[in-house]
């Protein structure tokens, strides 16, 4: 078997080849044309890539010429992240030479980075979208609340009615003695603020479409109350195959809701949770808390027990761990909410439904 070490940039990839004994058997400095080497590759080839914007495309590209792809993170590969002299020859050559022993000893284990399959990674990517509109909208609403406070109006009633009815404010406005340099920024935001308001409507009708093939699993979800199909379309996207994760512990530790601890000798601290992980999850059900905690006696109890003696910041992270490995177990067993309400089910249901049909008839009016 070839080991493949490549090194992969924008415009040229460097690759390092080593045959099944270690050895390097060819070196290609600048391999303008990527798409014609994979071609080349087959059954006896195995590759590895460093995770990056486009890398789950090569891999998708390699593993269907038979070849066998692996792709590492960066940061954890310390043969790269800590190279003192880092080319990007010795890049690919110490990419290539791990690859050949992890595959030939057994014993090392690679970083890889779990390749989510075709649909989660479509339904992430419009997540991403998602979550853009709405750091434009927050940025926008700022906007116009701080040119209000400049102009004299501190009303933040005032200016979250603005935010709320663009078209109507922009004849509010125009009876308003305000500077005109304030009067046209606002008018501008506002304007804004609207197509961009208009566009998430649009985006929303598409999280539904992509999250198609997830039916299944976003109705067992919404059992849960609170649980609605953007939220549980959220949680699929983050996780993927919910079966990778063996433990409560690694999904949470994955999701970022378990929290940072620093040790040494006999102290032991524990910070806040680890904001670096994936937090599309986090940040959408955290919107949801007060449902989720009246989705059942017990865990309403123990959401009042934990505000009174930890405060509401530790008591909503904790629920949303014991959320989440509740919908881990709901996925596994493939088992309904225990504590579902039937009538609040079905309008749900309906809702649901009616968005999947609409959806169905403007792809057949198409």
């Amino acid at each position: 078997m070839n080991m493949h070490g490549v090194d992969l940039h924008k415009s040229y990839a460097t690759i390092s080849v080593r045959n099944d004994s270690g050895k390097e058997v060819s070196f290609l400095p600048r391999v303008k044309d990527f798409a014609g080497y994979v071609e080349k590759l087959g059954s006896e080839d195995a590759v590895v890539l460093e995770a990056s914007s486009g890398s789950f495309f090569w891999a998708d590209r390699i593993e269907a010429q038979g070849a066998i792809c692996i792709l590492i993170d960066a940061f954890w590969f310390r043969i790269i992240r800590d190279s003192w002299n880092k080319t990007d020859r010795r890049d690919a050559a110490n990419l290539s030479l791990a690859l050949w022993f992890a595959l030939s000893s057994g014993e090392v284990k690679l970083p890889e980075v779990y390749k989510p399959s075709p649909a989660v990674r479509e339904l992430r990517r419009v997540f991403g979208q998602w979550q853009l509109l709405n750091k434009q909208i927050r940025q926008l609403k700022n906007q116009v609340q701080g040119v209000l406070n400049e102009s004299g109006v501190s009303d933040r009633t005032f200016g979250k009615w603005l935010a709320k009815a663009p078209a109507e404010a922009e004849e509010m406005l125009k009876k308003m003695t305000i500077p005109e340099s304030s009067r046209t920024c606002l008018l501008m935001s506002l304007r804004l603020l609207k197509s961009v308001l208009k566009e998430k409507e649009v985006l929303k009708g598409e999280l539904i479409r992509v999250g198609r093939p997830f039916e299944a699993q976003v109705k067992l979800l919404m059992s849960i109350r609170g649980v609605t199909p953007l939220i549980a379309l959220a949680f699929l996207a983050e996780v993927g195959d919910i079966s990778r994760f063996s433990s409560l512990r690694k999904l949470y530790s994955y999701l970022g809701v378990v929290p940072s601890v620093r040790s040494s000798g006999d102290t032991t601290r524990t910070g806040h949770i680890n904001r670096k992980s994936r937090a599309l999850a986090r940040t959408i059900f955290t919107q949801a808390i007060p449902h989720l905690a009246n989705s059942s006696p017990l865990l309403q109890q123990y959401y009042r027990d934990l505000v009174s003696r930890k405060g509401f910041g530790r008591a909503r992270v904790a629920v949303l761990r014991r959320v989440f490995g509740i919908m881990r177990r709901m996925l596994l067993s493939n088992t309904p909410y225990r504590w579902l309400e039937p009538v609040l089910y079905e309008k749900k249901m309906r809702a649901y439904e009616r968005d999947l049909k609409n959806i169905d008839d403007q792809q057949e009016a198409a």
